[in-house]
């Protein structure tokens, strides 16, 4: 594993906290970001050092009470920092290290549109196409049934087909029933799921956006149908293998010991009258910030949150995580991927590196534009080919974010930057994610990142780098980058951390 070392940070940011939680049946695999209205304002905190951003980081997890955080940085075709907080499992007092696998919830919409856009460049379908072409039934909107649903369409969730939430269940583990099945029962008349009114939005398809889980779980089927292959198996084969992406896995039956996958989380306890500020409450003068069974219709939250809901989120105290079975869901290709932020950074650095990461290809360049293009402004300013554009804090950004059932997730590129971050959570605390992941970004934008061990700026750790390390310990040349140890003076220590990096041994330097 390569170590990068890092000097100099001014990071100017906020603080955020919030709590979300309520009856798991209300929660929805929803694009939490085109809603975000958070409002707080604080006293801008500049960090020095990485500790400090780390201290930070810290702080907002122990008040928004977040069990456990998984950060990776990429920058210049390099992952180049990572960080770990918290409890993968609180219960069994298991820390979150490099290999623990969150469920990346809407952010596994990406991995789901890369593997489509492979066969695209293949030439074996295109964006124009109707889908019904490549499916084994036929998918007809109730009011308008001579209408194409295109490819594109399903791309930039414009094809009129929505979410009904009571017929898209949480499973303990994995869903029985096969995609293809589900799917055929939800999208057609007569279907064990169907619902004319319930399953499809008003509009013509192609005239308006309405964010579909259902139809990124058919870009799944369109993917197995065009391959020939099962989903997850064409996901290995081609995007996780490729890409060294060892702990990654649609299905928890997948994987071989379920203690590397970060249990979810909801915070329980209080009144029960829960404050939602992303967009699950509502908000007037005579009806303040609540949550109850119809909050998933809202589309705003409250404005002046902090003044209903008290300072933390919470509108009470004795907040606690509880912890939650492991899940699924029949329309899996839209949430349900687990990774780990290093497995998930590599796959964003490939997209930030126009197709590749390590040397492999997994996308052409030009199709990576495609993916970046707004084919619907009049509809959708923000959206490209499921991935879409989002500005904080002046960034421009591009990714996705994902939330659900104690999971809260990030994967956003700052291309202007070459600068990418991921932060996985097992919570639903969307502010504190938020705050960090703005952190992260300011911290990682005002860095040098250079190889832990490469004194000499060559690109290599190797016995230049010792030569060059013994010369400034001799000459009393002291350099930030060369105290390999941080203990604040180069000497023999140094060398010795240098030798064993060259050697392979993994010599902990304790922060």
């Amino acid at each position: 594993m390569r170590i990068y070392t890092l000097t100099r940070i001014i990071v100017v940011s906020g603080f955020l906290f919030s709590q979300v939680f309520g009856d798991s049946s209300f929660y929805s695999r929803s694009n939490k970001d085109r809603i975000f209205k958070a409002n707080k304002d604080e006293s801008a905190k500049d960090f020095q050092t990485e500790q400090e951003l780390k201290d930070f980081i810290e702080e907002i997890i122990q008040q928004s009470q977040v069990p456990g955080l998984s950060i990776s940085v990429a920058k210049n075709q390099s992952i180049v920092w990572e960080a770990y907080f918290g409890h993968a499992n609180i219960g069994s007092d298991i820390l979150v290290d490099e290999n623990t696998m969150f469920i990346l919830s809407s952010v596994s919409k990406t991995v789901t549109a890369t593997a489509l856009m492979q066969l695209y460049e293949r030439g074996l379908f295109e964006l124009n196409d109707d889908i019904d072409a490549y499916l084994p039934f036929e998918v007809n909107h109730p009011n308008y049934p001579s209408a194409s649903i295109s490819f594109k369409m399903l791309l930039t969730h414009t094809s009129g087909i929505k979410d009904n939430w009571g017929v898209m269940p949480y499973y303990n583990g994995d869903s029985d029933l096969e995609l293809g099945y589900y799917l055929e029962q939800y999208l057609v008349p007569g279907g064990q799921f169907y619902g004319a009114s319930t399953n499809f939005t008003s509009g013509i398809p192609g005239s308006n956006y309405s964010y579909s889980n259902i139809g990124a779980a058919l870009i799944g089927l369109l993917v197995e149908e065009i391959s020939g292959q099962e989903f997850s198996t064409y996901c290995k084969q081609q995007i996780f293998e490729p890409l060294g992406m060892e702990n990654s896995s649609w299905f928890l039956s997948e994987i071989d010991n379920l203690d590397q996958v970060a249990l979810p989380y909801v915070l329980q306890g209080g009144s029960g009258s829960t404050c939602f500020e992303i967009g699950c409450g509502v908000y007037d003068e005579s009806n303040p910030c609540f949550c109850d069974s119809a909050c998933m219709y809202y589309g705003d939250c409250c404005a002046d949150y902090d003044d209903v809901c008290g300072e933390d989120g919470t509108g009470d105290s004795g907040i606690i995580p509880l912890a939650q079975d492991h899940y699924g869901y029949s329309d899996f290709p839209s949430g349900q991927l687990r990774s780990t932020s290093k497995d998930l950074a590599k796959f964003m650095a490939a997209v930030m590196n126009n197709g590749i990461y390590g040397g492999v290809r997994i996308l052409e360049s030009e199709t990576v534009e495609t993916i970046r293009t707004i084919y619907y402004p009049f509809i959708s300013s923000t959206q490209g080919l499921i991935w879409y554009y989002k500005n904080e804090d002046g960034r421009n950004l591009f990714g996705h974010n994902g939330g659900d059932i104690g999971s809260l997730t990030e994967m956003f590129i700052s291309f202007s930057d070459d600068l990418g971050v991921v932060v996985l959570s097992n919570s639903s605390s969307y502010n504190a994610v938020i705050e960090i992941e703005r952190a992260v970004f300011s911290f990682a934008e005002q860095m040098n990142f250079s190889l832990f061990g490469d004194i000499n700026l060559d690109g290599s750790v190797d016995i230049l780098d010792v030569v060059v390390l013994v010369g400034m310990v001799l000459e009393n040349d002291y350099s930030l980058e060369s105290d390999t140890n941080q203990d604040g003076a180069l000497d023999v220590l140094d060398i010795i951390i240098i030798v064993n990096v060259i050697i392979g041994e993994n010599l902990k330097i304790e922060d």
